[in-house]
């Protein structure tokens, strides 16, 4: 009697062991139908997306934001290629007279010299002439992810350059800037100083780059319905525009590792970037939350 029991237990555990499993499969099989159908229709957003935007639109009309003489702010050689591409390339292509401010040489591994060279050179693919190229090289400014930049003197150098070049535009890093790195954020901050005290001359217009999650930065191309959606100011590349800027980008020789090629390969920021116009109200907002 006891065997029987123990088999008609045994059946129904197992019996129950298949209606499991069998749900189980039919509940998998159903997650990867709907993840697979919403991935093919993301996929067509982007496509109608690329195909409207990044296509018909005349060049001059694409995320243009009406600049006649722009200072791009980096911290390090390899920053214009590697953040600010799409916009670099955009607005030299509309006739905005171009400025690249780089706070440091980038001689952390001691490849400063080296470095220098590579940053000429790809602005020069990028469309920027080399007498608009500015490099700082100032024991206070070195590149080191460890390093507190002295916020006092970024902001200085950025003011003498804005004045002295008579420019209209500046675009810079956000407070996360891109990367994390302090030296981008401390950029940022130096802005802050200066919309605070005051010494951001008024006719100058500041914008920063959007800083995203780390699946937004890996999307690249499928990034582009997220950025039209949730930013008004966008630069935005052809596949065969950004090319260019890949080309610059391995001018950069000394920083070509091996991650660095899948960065160029998946990054949005070397196809697309956002930019938020800021005002010392934003700045201050910004600060209280950092309170």
């Amino acid at each position: 009697m006891l065997f029987i029991e123990s088999i008609y237990k045994f059946e129904y555990i197992y019996n129950f062991y298949l209606h499991f499993v069998a749900e189980t499969l039919i509940y998998i099989r159903n997650f990867i139908l709907y993840i697979s159908l919403w991935l093919v229709g993301y996929l067509l957003v982007c496509c109608v997306v690329y195909r409207r935007y990044a296509r018909k639109l005349p060049t001059r009309t694409r995320g243009s934001l009406g600049a006649k003489r722009v200072l791009i702010v980096v911290a390090h050689p390899d920053d214009e290629c590697m953040f600010f591409g799409p916009t670099i390339f955009r607005l030299c292509e509309q006739g905005a007279e171009v400025y690249l401010l780089c706070l440091s040489n980038g001689n952390y591994e001691g490849k400063g010299n080296e470095r220098k060279k590579e940053l000429w050179d790809a602005c020069l693919v990028l469309g920027v002439p080399d007498s608009n190229i500015y490099l700082i090289s100032d024991t206070r400014l070195q590149d080191n992810p460890k390093a507190q930049w002295a916020v006092p003197v970024i902001a200085k150098l950025i003011r003498h350059q804005v004045e002295a070049l008579d420019i209209d535009t500046l675009v810079t890093f956000d407070r996360g800037g891109v990367s994390s790195h302090p030296n981008h954020s401390a950029v940022f901050y130096a802005l802050a100083y200066m919309f605070v005290e005051k010494n951001m001359p008024q006719k100058c217009t500041v914008y920063t780059l959007d800083s995203v999650n780390i699946l937004r930065k890996y999307l690249g191309f499928l990034d582009l319905p997220l950025s039209f959606l949730l930013s008004s100011k966008r630069y935005f590349l052809r596949w065969t525009e950004s090319r260019r800027v890949t080309r610059a980008m391995k001018r950069h020789k000394s920083q070509m590792v091996w991650f660095r090629y899948l960065y160029v390969m998946f990054s949005r920021y070397m196809v697309i970037n956002t930019l938020r116009k800021i005002n010392l109200a934003d700045i201050e907002l910004e600060l209280d939350v950092d309170d």
